[in-house]
């Protein structure tokens, strides 16, 4: 029989704090006969990969790709690297549960939400100020502001908070499910069951004819994709793959499998719509909740997880990036919309924007990165001196207490 083992030992773990795209964990590889423990660096790795996709993606929505009509083969690699890009969202979903799977239903836990919120409505300040001064768009009604604010839109990237806010409440009970099970072999029923009546529910179709095809599997819970990512990383790190040449080779065979299959097929049909005034064209895979994006996703994550440093340095610049990828990606929106214009008009052919597309997201990603370390470290100082004020304001009342009574 199969038991669970955890991938690191409990007294090994330093949990600090959690959020969207700030959720940390030191994470070290447990190791016997050592001074130097070597440090899991492969989340951060995977986090600070995820939100420079993400600057990538964008680019294929402000420079005109999707428009282009697709023609030729020289369209196969901005497909393929558009949909390697597309995996951003989904890595850090699997992020999520590989961090998140030993979080219990405590006061304290409800807490990690502070800094996602507070960093959220610092963000959508900035965001409104910079599209009142380029747009001219309008804030003065208190009641717009607030409904842009709850539904997410005074930062222009920030639908992932909605999701995030709400996969944050459920956690604790998600893991009760997760945890609750005895076995590997039940834990990775319920992740191909989740996976099944969501992601390959909603894109899985008997046949090549679209207005004929079948669906497989009943897809009235399609809408819970973000669980089917949640599981698999609470599972990776649960039962994490054992690290060998022939595992990475197999991961490697996976992703270029799953990668070709998503950028033939969406080549092919782009072709076959372009009569109808279609152009980036795939039929039933263009969300992140689809089985080929969710294989990518999982085999980049597999290929990444496990990577290990020993060096202070690394590890100390990998964590203070990681930690502010939450606030870089709400940021890049600003710099996006503040440098395309430009660039778009230095390359008016669209196929040559996507060739030198590397100068726009290097700009942006620098940009974007460093406002988000200095809101990231701006958040952690104020948070620290507020910690220390409240601390020093218990001690005094001790202090009072204690001399009131020996008096």
């Amino acid at each position: 029989m199969d038991t669970k083992i955890s991938s690191v030992a409990p007294d090994e773990q330093n949990v600090s704090e959690v959020s969207l795209s700030t959720e940390t964990e030191e994470i070290v590889a447990p190791v016997v006969k050592t001074t130097v423990k070597p440090y899991y660096a492969g989340i951060d790795i995977i986090k600070i990969l995820a939100v420079f996709m993400v600057i990538c993606i964008h680019t294929y929505l402000h420079d005109g790709m999707y428009g282009e009509p697709i023609t030729g083969t020289k369209y196969i690699l901005p497909i393929m690297c558009r949909w390697l890009a597309y995996t951003c969202v989904p890595l850090f979903m699997i992020a999520t549960g590989y961090l998140m799977k030993n979080k219990k239903l405590t006061g304290k836990y409800y807490t990690g939400l502070i800094k996602i919120i507070v960093i959220y409505i610092i963000v959508s300040i900035i965001c409104m100020k910079f599209n009142h001064a380029k747009y001219g768009s309008d804030f003065s009604d208190p009641w717009i502001v607030l409904k842009g604010f709850l539904e997410y839109s005074n930062a222009n990237y920030a639908w992932y908070v909605n999701y995030y806010i709400a996969i944050f409440l459920c956690i604790p009970f998600l893991n009760l499910a997760f945890n609750g099970l005895e076995t590997k072999g039940q834990c990775f029923v319920l992740v191909v069951t989740v996976a099944a009546l969501t992601v390959f529910a909603r894109s899985l179709f008997l046949g090549f004819d679209r207005t004929n095809q079948i669906k497989l599997i009943p897809d009235y819970l399609n809408g819970a994709w973000p669980l089917a990512y949640y599981f698999a990383g609470a599972f990776i790190r649960e039962y994490p793959l054992k690290r060998t040449i022939l595992n990475k080779i197999l991961i490697i065979i996976g992703l270029s499998a799953s990668t070709g299959f998503l950028t033939w097929s969406t080549y092919k049909q782009s072709l076959i719509n372009l009569n109808e005034g279609q152009r980036f064209v795939s039929y039933h895979f263009n969300d992140y909740g689809t089985y080929p994006v969710y294989l990518v996703a999982v085999f980049i994550f597999l290929l990444l997880f496990d990577i290990t440093t020993k060096n202070k340095v690394v590890k100390f610049i990998l964590r203070q990036i990681s930690g502010a990828t939450f606030a870089t990606y709400l940021i890049s929106y600003v710099f996006d919309a503040k440098n395309y214009g430009d660039f778009n008009e230095k390359y008016p052919v669209v196929y040559d924007r996507w060739s030198h597309a590397i100068e726009i997201v290097g700009k942006n990603f620098l940009c974007a990165l460093a406002c988000g370390l200095v809101i990231h470290n701006v958040y952690n100082l104020v948070e620290f001196l507020i910690k220390k004020l409240i601390a020093k304001i218990k001690s005094n009342r001790t202090d009072k207490a204690e001399a009131v009574e020996t008096e």
